[in-house]
């Protein structure tokens, strides 16, 4: 075989192997991942490739996406890569159990008709565009549906737990069953209270499935999530009920209050001690103990974050001030990693909160989820529900020197029981029924008692009531302004998911910020602000200089309002003056402007002789290297 024909026998072999190692390597590696990204955007959590490995049944997830209409978003064009990516790294990752189809859907369609039918929310972007479908439609072997209507580039921190949370509930379809122990009238019947028709009481019943706990309750039934909020007095048995509870479940979301308003307002009286009424503050006791958190019998007051209530002067009017007593903790000040908090923009507003405080234990972990300023003060809960007047507040204000206090927290890891000597003696307690309870049967078989986790716990604790209470959050004409319920109903609902759920967290956005030209723009605005303040002193100096004339007499008047009068030599001095100052500091912003357009150009240049030229470059040279070096050996053997 002559050389000519080998060569070209061996480049054609090369190009077969070539393409049929790249055909193998897409069929057998194809769920293989090298992410080289900075913040992991395309490796999925652990708790989502838990929730991926544990499905039983096929799933698919269907895109719906106006491909075309979304050309005149490009932001919601760049969303929908990242979106897509993501759906293939799940079907790469699951090994067969979920599949995943886009589906272009163009106006006036069969695609169009099929996407509002499952539920898609189309947007425009103006008025008589063409709709825009971008929602995600999940469905199992027996045709259960689960529906993100439309996927907002906003909430791309929230991506992947959604979609987990979709996956997750296809598998596992029954709402999230909760038991609830509380002395307030929550999910009472209609009429029952004021309470019983609050936003979060209405909102809890209809996304889960509660169950009441009675008066008298020694068991807690097998659920998902343990909700405590303003419980009464509890028995010793109670309380080791709840605690033998969260050491084999571990979920539970629980609201403490040292000052709860709800005594002093809501008429009715403690299910727990049907004799008393409702109480005014509320406990856990040794539990609470026992996990390192204590409440205080205080009140925390916010001065910096305070709500503004209506108050009486001296003289009798009524004018708004703001009350310490209330505050809000804004979105900034919540945690914007853990997924019970992270999504929440308008804050969460409290009332005689109390402050919890920590004392490290072994093997667990305390997140801060809401946190007020370092403006505080504590004030004795007894004098805190006489509610004195925010004049009264502000005269005996003494601060708390920048001490920030937390208002609600997430206790994660694997507890202790409160009970190492075991069950207490069965106490005594009222058998009146509860006229909101559900009915349970307990369980007639013994358990053994659990002294240690037997799976990590998760506890969201809160230390107040009255933020559930619609006066601190709704507005009966413009519905809720802050994130009281959306906060509770969040966290119950995180609890309720699977252990692989309630580890996910937030993700940090696919778009990476642009440090060193965003520092470039800053430094900028900077330099054109501190120019554009010198000339208006300049022009504040002028209207003074003008003022002293027309004082001392050497004025026209035609800066005083004589719109005939002709101006002095001296104001025309001043005049001409200013005005060649306003020529000269335009002109350094022009060229502010024109040095920050040019340092970008030049950036933008750089970076791109780095991402294109400079590898090309590199490989180039060492090419030339190589074969010089070559070259000089070959003449040297010679």
């Amino acid at each position: 075989m002559s050389a000519r024909r080998f060569a070209l026998f061996a480049a054609f072999a090369l190009l077969v192997g070539f393409i049929s190692l790249n055909v193998m390597s897409g069929s057998l590696f194809k769920s293989w991942r090298l992410d080289l990204t900075e913040n992991g955007l395309y490796t999925l959590s652990q708790g989502t490739q838990r929730t991926l490995n544990d499905l039983s049944e096929p799933v698919e997830l269907r895109l719906y996406y106006s491909r075309a209409a979304a050309t005149a978003a490009p932001q919601l064009q760049t969303y929908a890569a990242r979106v897509r990516e993501m759906m293939q790294s799940f079907q790469a990752r699951s090994r067969g159990r979920l599949r995943f189809v886009e589906i272009d859907v163009e106006a006036y369609s069969e695609e169009e008709d099929a996407a509002v039918e499952e539920g898609v929310e189309p947007v425009r972007l103006y008025q008589g565009a063409d709709p825009i479908y971008f929602g995600l439609v999940g469905a199992n072997a027996i045709d259960d549906k689960r529906i993100i209507p439309f996927l907002e580039p906003q909430r791309e921190p929230f991506l992947e737990y959604e979609i987990t949370r979709l996956v997750y509930e296809l598998e596992n379809p029954a709402r999230t069953r909760v038991a609830l122990i509380s002395s307030l009238p929550i999910g009472a019947p209609e009429g029952f209270g004021a309470a019983a028709q609050s936003m979060f009481s209405t909102e809890l019943n209809r996304l889960m499935e509660v169950t009441r706990l009675p008066p008298d309750f020694t068991a807690i039934p097998d659920v998902d999530v343990l909700a405590i909020i303003h419980p009464g007095a509890l028995s010793a048995a109670q309380l080791y009920a709840i605690d033998q509870f969260i050491l084999r479940n571990g979920r539970a979301f629980i609201v403490l209050d040292p000052a709860a308003l709800a005594s002093q307002q809501t008429a009715g009286f403690d299910p727990f001690n049907p004799v008393e009424p409702i109480p005014a503050s509320s406990t856990l006791g040794p539990l609470m103990e026992r996990w390192g958190v204590s409440l205080a019998p205080t009140v925390v007051l916010d001065l910096d974050h305070a709500l503004e209530v209506n108050a009486q002067t001296p003289d009798g009017q009524t004018i708004r001030a703001p009350q310490p007593l209330f505050f809000a903790v804004p979105a900034e000040k919540l945690d914007r990693e853990d997924l019970m908090t992270a999504w929440l923009s308008r804050g969460v507003n409290f009332g005689l909160a109390g402050g919890l405080s920590v004392t490290p234990r072994d093997g667990i972990e305390v997140q801060p989820l809401a946190r007020t300023s370092g403006n505080t003060m504590r004030m004795p809960a007894t004098q805190a529900l006489a509610q004195p007047s925010p004049q009264d507040v502000m005269q005996m204000w003494l601060g708390s020197g920048g001490r920030v206090e937390t208002i609600a927290l997430r206790l994660s890891g694997n507890l202790e029981t409160a009970f190492p000597g075991g069950a207490p003696a069965t106490d005594a307690v009222p058998s009146e029924t509860d006229p909101l309870q559900t009915p349970t049967t307990p369980s007639s078989q013994p358990v053994a008692p659990v002294t240690r986790s037997a799976t990590p716990a998760q506890i969201v604790i809160v230390a107040d009531a009255d933020f559930l209470d619609d006066n601190f959050y709704v507005d009966p004409s413009a519905g809720p302004v802050a994130d009281n319920a959306a906060f509770a109903l969040n966290a119950i609902d995180v609890l309720g998911g699977s252990d692989a759920l309630v580890t996910l967290r937030s993700r940090a956005p696919s778009a990476r910020r642009m440090e060193l030209l965003e520092d470039m723009e800053r430094d900028a605005d900077r330099r054109i602000q501190q120019r554009q303040e010198d000339l208006q002193r300049e022009l504040r100096e002028t209207e003074g200089r003008l003022a002293e004339l027309q004082a001392g007499g050497r004025g026209s008047g035609f800066f005083a309002g004589d719109a005939n009068a002709e101006m002095t030599p001296d104001e025309r001095l001043e005049i001409e003056r200013f005005r060649r100052q306003v020529v000269q500091v335009r002109s350094e912003l022009r060229r502010s402007e024109r040095e920050l357009r040019r340092d970008i150009d030049r950036l933008q240049t750089l970076i791109i002789f780095l991402n294109m030229w400079l590898g090309p470059l590199l490989v180039a040279t060492a090419g030339l290297v190589l074969f010089w070096r070559r070259q000089a050996r070959g003449k040297a053997a010679k």
